[in-house]
């Protein structure tokens, strides 16, 4: 259907520049004092004060939703097969529902990820703390900073020895050194225009083949630019080398097109490989070389078929709405489901009404959950059989000639290489899906197929760990379904960390059960 010559999208995009030239033209007209270096809310929000009534809006954390949402609680305590799927690593400890973007940088501080003490005394005695690269999509800081540190030692640089410097340059509280994500991350300060100011996410696009720009970040038409301002955080990433520079693995990505599972795999086998990155850890029981996913939107989306009809990030999470009279970009990002005027943009000209868009959200996302939990047992299952098999050949002849214990370690890992292999590739496939904040919505097919693939080579792993175990004599009972573990005991109900998960949350789980 089209209206007086536009489809709905594109009047959706058109309503979206005119309200952008309105923004840049006023700010023109006031010859705004803004600055890059001041990108505080109170500094930027002067002239905008709706824009900043409405970012303050996610202050509020009382607005679960069944699989997301802005209320912080423990997932370790909801989902407790997490405590052995990341056994040996940092979220196995701590792993909270995230809030909303003014609490980015406070997150950060509070989650015991970030504790050394904490974690040292935990079982992690080589954790060292955070480098500073943790702080690239936590704080509107981080254009000043790299300006002033330079990229490579920003990043290198502790977490905690770059809050220091920003208390002391800023002060603390929500404009000093607790300042999450802010105006300056996505506007430029002279006329409020578009822009990408993460230098990690400019590399990897110009390694795609876009083409960079010093204004801008990089060269993209408006609606384009609605997709990059979010995406330059919400992606998968890794540290490379010493310096543990941020660094997005999409050498195999090619420009304009979906990205595949297969691609990501293919550039941390490389990776493998040459030695240039090896893992993110070593897991606690089956010494696999593992892989930890980060929060893959980006990735996901360029599947789904809202990327295919044009729609970009700001249109589902930011619309324009009416408020004291005027209409505006809604500065309180949040997920959809809080409000369906996003949704009825574009099926409001459908017959759906309000509950079928739920319903059919829902069944979406309740379906996902199922498949994550079949790729978890699997999972848990592999775990379990690499865990016996280790045992069993630690008592084998040639293994107890060797004296050292690192070094026999090593020699079973070897000789039971292809299953912790298959470990990793499942452990890496399920990840994607679970880290990735939309639970399946993005791109329903493909993280469907990316879960049917984890529990397929979790199953393989076993396979193979049955075939190298049998070089040796040893026979087991290759296990179906894996233990899951009892969850941790609630710590502090009223905290980020340790927190009850919701009753939407426990319904939603008692719904979706696998028998």
């Amino acid at each position: 259907m089209k209206i007086a010559g536009l489809t709905r999208l594109s009047l959706l995009t058109v309503c979206g520049l005119l309200f952008a030239h309105h923004m840049s033209l006023s700010a023109y007209e006031k010859a705004s004092t803004r600055s890059d270096a001041d990108p505080t809310i109170k500094s930027w929000g002067e002239e905008y004060p709706l824009h900043v009534e409405m970012y303050m809006e996610m202050q509020d954390t009382s607005k679960p939703t069944e699989y997301g949402g802005n209320m912080p609680y423990s997932k370790l305590i909801r989902f407790p097969q997490l405590t052995e799927l990341w056994g040996g690593y940092a979220f196995a400890l701590d792993f909270n529902e995230e809030r909303g973007h003014y609490y980015s940088q406070i997150d950060q501080y509070e989650t015991k990820r970030n504790d050394k003490e904490f974690l040292n005394a935990h079982g992690l005695k080589k954790f060292n703390g955070q480098p500073g690269a943790c702080m690239n999509c936590h704080s509107g800081w981080v254009p000043e900073l790299v300006r002033e540190m330079g990229w490579e030692n920003f990043n290198r640089t502790p977490y905690w020895d770059t809050v220091d410097k920003l208390k002391k340059d800023h002060g603390e509280g929500i404009h000093g050194s607790e300042m999450g994500s802010t105006c300056a991350d996505c506007h430029n300060a002279d006329d409020m225009s578009l822009r990408v100011t993460r230098p990690a996410y400019i590399n990897a696009m110009a390694g795609r083949g876009y083409e960079t720009d010093k204004r801008f970040g990089l060269k993209a038409t408006q609606t384009e630019m609605r997709d990059h301002v979010c995406k330059q955080c919400h992606v998968e990433y890794y540290f490379l080398g010493k310096d543990k520079v941020l660094t997005f693995p999409w050498a195999n990505w090619p420009k304009d097109k979906p990205l595949k599972i297969e691609m990501i795999e293919e550039y941390y086998d490389n990776a493998y490989e040459s030695g240039s990155f090896v893992a993110d850890w070593t897991h606690a029981t089956t010494k696999a070389p593992m892989l930890k996913m980060q929060h893959p939107e980006a990735e996901m989306t360029s599947s789904g078929r809202h990327t295919r009809d044009g729609v970009s990030c700001v249109d589902c999470h930011m619309p324009v709405i009416e408020k004291s009279g005027e209409k505006v970009t809604d500065h309180n990002i949040r997920s959809p489901l809080h409000d369906l005027v996003a949704c009825k943009q574009c099926h409001a000209h459908s017959t759906q009404s309000e509950d079928e868009i739920r319903k059919m959200v829902a069944d979406v996302q309740r379906h996902t959950a199922q498949e994550l939990h079949q790729a978890e047992l699997a999972i848990l299952a592999l775990i379990n059989d690499i865990a016996e098999v280790r045992s069993d050949l630690r008592m084998h002849e040639q293994f107890m000639a060797i004296k050292s214990p690192e070094e026999q370690q090593a020699a079973i890992s070897k000789a039971i290489e292809p299953a912790l292999m298959m470990h990793r590739r499942a452990s890496m496939r399920w990840d994607f899906v679970g880290a990735e904040n939309s639970t399946g919505i993005h791109s329903p097919r493909e993280a469907w197929r990316i879960l049917d693939d984890a529990e397929d080579q979790a199953r393989q792993g076993q396979l193979l760990l049955n075939e190298a175990a049998a070089k040796y004599g040893v026979k087991f009972r290759m296990t179906s379904k894996g233990p899951i573990p009892a969850a941790p005991e609630v710590l502090d109900p009223g905290n980020i960390v340790g927190a009850p998960p919701p009753d939407i949350a426990l319904n939603a789980d008692d719904r979706c059960a696998v028998p």
